[in-house]
């Protein structure tokens, strides 16, 4: 046999073995998924916790305190049927500030008059549980289709600081229930290789919600895999002349087990 021959010969069933092993890994994929995520969080927005509209009790995050770059986390179960159609999705998700700044103006929370020039220490939480379920249509390497996903938002600001009567501690909450409508999409290039979008918004009286994200997960073995992308997030409450407005973008990061 020619070498030339011999090479063809080799690298035709290198390739059949290939296509061959294509075709198993992609029909073979695990359907159910934990991913562990570390989120990069830039928070901004602002909130009256006083019930009044008066402007100095409405505090800004970003000129009050300036909260800064901060690394939460969330963890994630995800489910996708065998005929890939079906998609449910549940997450908890927790990021926390903790910033001591000098305070460039008076404003007043909960009764409490905080002054000016004195030194406030502000403790801000943010905690997400969120379940989603998405029905697709498509093929093997893509899946989009309606999404529909709730949960309960958790959003609680503690501050600490001189007022005009010495110093006090005062603490504002807004747990609320949450609830949107968007899409979710899969596409599979390869069994190695995974790139995702999701959005989800709805607007219900003064309430507005949204939020996106987009990225792509790696597989380098069959189990494990690493995953990275970007996210926005966007809601605004309003109860009487209590409100809260809070946007959240941030890369993330982190691995993946499915199984």
């Amino acid at each position: 046999m020619r070498p030339v021959t011999r090479q063809f010969l080799i690298l035709s069933i290198f390739l059949g073995l290939s296509v061959t092993g294509f075709a198993q890994s992609s029909s073979d994929r695990p359907k159910n998924e934990i991913e562990v995520r570390g989120t990069v969080a830039v928070p901004g927005g602002e909130a009256n916790f006083s019930g009044t509209n008066d402007a100095g009790s409405t505090l800004d995050f970003n000129r009050d305190f300036d909260f800064g770059n901060k690394l939460g986390f969330e963890l994630r179960y995800t489910y996708r049927s065998e005929n890939g159609k079906h998609k449910f999705q549940g997450s908890y998700e927790a990021t926390s500030w903790d910033r001591t700044t000098t305070l460039t103006r008076s404003f007043t929370l909960r009764g409490q008059t905080y002054v000016a020039n004195a030194n406030i220490d502000g403790d801000l939480k943010l905690r997400t549980f969120r379940g989603m379920y998405a029905y697709r249509w498509g093929n093997e390497k893509v899946r989009f289709g309606p999404m529909v996903d709730m949960g309960v938002i958790d959003t609680r600001l503690d501050i600490t600081g001189t007022t005009n009567s010495g110093t006090r501690t005062a603490e504002g909450s807004v747990t609320k229930f949450a609830a949107t409508v968007g899409y979710d999409l899969d596409y599979d290039p390869t069994p190695r290789v995974n790139i995702f979008n999701n959005l989800g918004a709805i607007a219900f009286h003064h309430d507005r919600l949204f939020h996106t994200e987009g990225g792509v997960r790696f597989y380098p073995t069959h189990h494990f895999g690493v995953v990275g992308g970007y996210r926005y997030q966007r809601y605004r409450w309003v109860n009487d002349d209590n409100f809260l407005r809070i946007s959240n973008h941030a890369p993330f990061f982190g691995g993946l087990y499915r199984f």
